[in-house]
């Protein structure tokens, strides 16, 4: 409950007063010195707090809910106290103009800072003496529970799936028949029956995944009672493990069989009962609803492994239990969502009416809001059964639908389980979690943007030896392993989250809980409701600002830290200038109103359409660390020591003067402004992206770069003469032994210049689009790209393929992407041992046809993961074949942007721009070799031009060769674009 807030006045304090460069202003009036044992003595004691209120979770206590809501309150004061103190300094200093006593300005100020810390540290120190004598008490009460636990069998904890029971009754921790209604998971139930009983390997431990209410347990308790599993297994055990296991109770829960009296045994004479009356047993243990390693660790010894077709079957929400249990790809299953019809199949049994169309076509679209989830469904169904009239239920329909919480969160038992999962969060992963209701619902949320958004809002900062991106990954990852995001795109080596959505359920979850915790308010088209509290957190969308009530907004503005504009109408009308301490500006759609230089705590500037004359916005946010804009916006003259990412279409001018050691990532350069000077500057850089333009734009200074992981090179189309500087680029390139990724745009060269590249000694992945290389890759035995996961090729005019599997050794994934001319992947693919996917979009048949090829070798050498995907295949047009004038033009495309969807590493991320940069998977090129027919139209339009024009040069200066080879040019380009029609 607090975590938001006292991460955030942490990153707070370390940012204005703790980093080695604080803000001018600051040190002018000297507020550092005086106050920095008080300043470090708050650091302290609240990272010291947090990590108790984290390390003690106790669910349902009252009066720990009680202190976390006094330390919020505390730090939201404390914060917003300091951060108004610091725009106070501005305005004064503005106002003044250096008029009055310096030194009196400077102990008055100094002293108002220090009351306020002393006051937090006073209230810090009162809520931790508070919180200690909680602890005792509810350490003391647990310790007199546990003993009577022990003494009482019928005492058992709930899995979280069965705190929703299907029949209505209480559960049994012996998994006892019930009347659950399962749908929809009859492929699921054969999946995991054969992993029991049918697959020949040696692998005891099978587990089950998949987010809370998405139907593990019922799923688990069927193949348990399946009269092929039971006559199939000498013994049978059912046990509940839960958030809070007990490894006592589960022992007991585990001999419950016996007839001896137990209650009496130690934990050693009960973990050999267990394993006394499994040995030699042919056994089946279902553990249910286990939430952590080291549950499983407390019992696992317990189970004899004599190798006679035993299994172990887990269910739970985290991944990371499946993993540390040894079950692999063929033993995890991964629950998946109901589809509509089995959606609807589960609402009519569960609700039990038959009354009608009527009913039906009012309860369809309540099931589509629950997004599959068994759980939601049920919760809903049972609401509705309890329902007689048409009328009810029209009336509660309605106001379902209109919910903000997107349908049956206003239901106990769901939030229960939703909250369950909240609650067993760490508190940096709960404040990291519920900032995901900052977006739409269904939003495709990028991984990378979020994490400099986290970064931001103090939510996620660098440690020791990890960096804030490292620890944000972390954290994605995290989130992924509990089930509470969903992946929806990886990056090209398949190593990386890059992109993920929220359920509905778990979204509306974040919005409400953000709502209760006075950090999230969500201006819709109703207008109304706004909190009375101010919030930290807006979000403006599906808002018509002609006749909205924009005050009410602005009301907000005293305790708002970030905005984000997703609406479809313009935000001219709100006034920005209020929203003082405004740290985060995301704008998605349409333009500023005219900004003034106010926002001084600004960390995250994202604007996706041009702004004139913005640099005044942000001349004073000392802080800023993320800047995504359209176009370059003034940042060349601006001192901005925390600023880390730089992204624009274009910086123009010089290199720009905020670029320091904290730099990582600049998303376009030009050639040109890549001096020695400049690269030194940010010798820390790990991404950049350098478009050139001609000769002599060889980036000679790049090895200045040595931190440099990932560089994205676009040779601009209508230069000449770079073909004959590619060798030195190369050269150039081979000098960054850090670099990771590589990508070439529009490159003009031969193959054996990417063969240099294997010596790079961390090389992993390549990416070529609209290159021209020849037709013929020879990769000779002597290169190996020795750690290459992931090659990628677009648009190349590639032909013929000659490599060996050696040349690629530790090959993952293979992208081929208009690739018209390759006839097939070479057969050689088949004996790379780590290759996992080749995937071919509008390639020819036959190419297609010999990755299936390679697929089926790899699948008869035991790699069941290796899979081809194939997208939109061309058909075979007999006349490109042969065609030598059909490569690919250098002058043919007009795309000079990067490609923001093709990069993994962060610099250019397609769902954090709206810039309309080229992305090769938009591309609506509907014809085959759409680039040789433009080569011939261009050709055949210069020659109308010259004659109609009635230029000389035709008569005079070009032979009736020429003029031949200029008919049969025409001739082909009518008889191109008549196939085509």
């Amino acid at each position: 409950m607090a975590c938001v807030a006292v991460n955030s006045l942490i990153t707070t304090l370390e940012l204005e007063f703790l980093q080695p460069h604080p803000r001018p202003i600051l040190q002018q009036m000297e507020l550092i010195p005086f106050n920095k044992d008080l300043i470090q003595s708050l650091h302290a004691k609240l990272g010291f707090l947090i990590q108790l209120f984290d390390e003690f979770r106790m669910d349902g206590v009252e009066a720990i809910k009680d202190l976390e809501t006094k330390l919020r309150d505390v730090a939201f004061r404390v914060e917003d106290e300091i951060e108004h103190h610091v725009v106070h300094l501005y305005k004064e200093a503005d106002d003044e103009m250096g008029q009055g006593d310096t030194e009196a300005k400077k102990t008055q100020h100094s002293h108002r800072l220090s009351h306020v810390l002393q006051q937090a540290i006073k209230d810090i120190d009162a809520i931790k003496e508070e919180l200690e004598k909680v602890m005792m008490e509810y350490k003391h009460v647990i310790a007199v529970q546990g003993r009577e636990t022990t003494l009482d069998d019928d005492v058992n904890p709930k899995s979280d799936d069965e705190l929703v029971k299907m029949d209505g009754s209480s559960s049994s921790n012996h998994a006892s028949h019930t009347d659950d209604i399962m749908v929809g998971k009859n492929n699921e139930f054969e999946i995991i029956r054969k992993m029991l009983i049918q697959h020949p390997s040696k692998q005891r431990e099978v587990s089950i995944q998949g987010m809370g209410g998405i139907g593990k347990t019922t799923l688990a308790r069927r193949v348990y009672e399946d009269p092929s599993i039971v006559s199939h297994f000498d013994k049978q055990i059912w046990v509940v493990v839960s958030q809070h296991h007990n490894k006592r109770q589960m022992l007991l829960d585990l001999v419950a069989g016996s007839k001896d009296n137990l209650k009496d045994s130690s934990d050693e004479d009960l973990a050999l009962k267990l394993y006394q009356s499994l040995k030699g047993q042919r056994y089946l243990v279902v553990m249910d609803d286990v939430w952590s390693r080291e549950s499983w660790n407390e019992v696992n010894s317990c189970f004899p492994d004599d190798i006679n077709g035993s299994r172990v079957l887990l269910t739970t929400r985290v991944a990371e239990v499946a993993t540390c249990i040894g079950s692999n790809n063929y033993f995890s299953h991964q629950m998946q969502f109901l589809d509509q019809s089995e959606s609807w199949e589960l609402f009519h049994k569960k609700a039990c009416k038959s009354q009608g169309v009527e009913f039906d076509t009012i309860g369809r679209p309540i099931v589509e809001k629950c997004k599959g989830l068994p759980l939601a469904i049920v919760v809903v169904a049972g609401l509705f059964s309890k329902l007689n009239t048409l009328h009810e239920w029209k009336k509660t329909a309605n106001a379902l639908i209109s919910s903000t919480s997107t349908s049956t969160l206003d239901d106990e038992e769901c939030w229960t389980i939703l909250s369950l999962s909240y609650s067993h969060l760490p508190h940096n992963l709960k404040a990291c979690f519920l900032y995901l209701g900052v977006f739409p619902e269904d939003k495709v949320i990028n991984a990378n943007n979020l994490a400099r958004l986290w970064a931001a809002e103090g939510l996620v900062k660098a440690l020791k030896n990890e960096s804030f991106e490292a620890v944000a990954k972390r954290y994605i990852n995290e989130l992924m392993d509990r089930n509470l995001i969903l992946v929806s795109k990886r990056s090209s080596c398949g190593r990386k989250i890059k992109e993920f959505r929220v359920h509905d359920l778990l979204h509306a979850f974040c919005v409400r809980e953000g709502h209760n915790q006075s950090l999230l308010h969500v201006v819709d088209e109703s207008g109304c409701n706004f909190p009375q509290k101010g919030v930290r957190w807006i979000r403006i969308e599906r808002v018509s600002f002609k006749d909205f009530d924009i005050s009410a907004l602005h009301s907000l503005s005293k305790h708002c830290r970030s905005i984000f504009h997703f609406a479809l109408s313009p935000i001219d009308s709100i006034i920005l200038e209020i929203f003082s301490l405004l740290r985060v500006l995301y704008v998605a759609e349409y333009l500023l109103p005219t900004p003034t230089d106010v926002h001084i705590h600004l960390r995250y500037l994202w604007i996706s359409r041009q702004c004139d004359s913005c640099h005044s916005f942000f001349s004073n946010a000392w802080n800023l660390q993320t800047y995504r804009v359209f176009h370059d916006m003034g940042l060349r003259h601006l001192e901005l020591p925390q600023l880390q990412y730089i992204s624009c279409r274009k910086l123009y001018g010089s290199f720009p003067e905020p670029a320091h050691q904290n730099l990582q990532v600049i998303s376009s350069l030009q050639a040109s402004q890549c001096d020695q000077e400049s690269l030194t500057k940010v010798p820390y850089l790990k991404r950049v992206g350098i478009t050139i333009g001609n000769p002599n734009d060889c980036i000679k200074n790049i090895d200045c770069l040595q931190q440099l992981e990932s560089l994205s090179l676009h040779f601009d189309s209508l230069s000449y003469g770079i073909r004959d500087m590619m060798a030195q680029i190369i050269n150039n390139i081979l000098l960054l032994k850090n670099i990771r990724k590589l990508r070439f745009d529009f490159m003009k060269s031969e193959w054996k210049a990417i063969n240099v590249l294997s010596k790079l000694p961390r090389f992993e992945v390549l990416k070529l689009r609209y290159s021209k290389l020849g037709k013929k890759w020879e990769v000779p035995e002597n290169v190996k790209f020795c750690h290459l996961i992931c090659l990628k090729i677009s648009h190349d005019n590639l032909k013929h393929w000659e490599v060996g599997a050696d040349n690629f050794p530790k090959l993952e994934r293979l992208f081929l992407n208009k690739c018209f001319k390759l006839r097939e992947i070479p057969n050689s693919f088949a004996e790379i041992p780590t290759l996992n996917l080749i995937q071919l979009k509008r390639c020819r048949p036959s190419a297609v046809m010999s990755a299936k090829q390679i697929e089926a070798e790899q699948h008869d050498y035991g790699n069941e993961n290796m899979v081809v995907i194939e997208i939109d295949t061309i058909e075979f047009r007999p006349l490109e074949d042969d065609s030598d004038e059909g490569e690919f033009d250098e002058d043919d495309s007009d795309e000079g942007e990067f490609d923001e969807d093709d990069s993994d590493e962060g610099e250019f991320d397609k769902d954090d721009s709206d810039e309309g940069n080229f992305d090769e998977d938009d591309s609506d090129e509907g014809e085959f070799l759409w680039e040789e027919q433009m080569v011939v139209v261009a050709v055949f339009a210069i020659l109308v031009f010259e004659m109609v024009s009635g230029s000389q040069v035709l008569q005079l200066k070009i032979g009736i060769g020429y003029r031949l080879l200029y008919f049969c040019l025409v001739l082909q380009a009518w008889l191109l674009l008549g196939m085509n029609k």
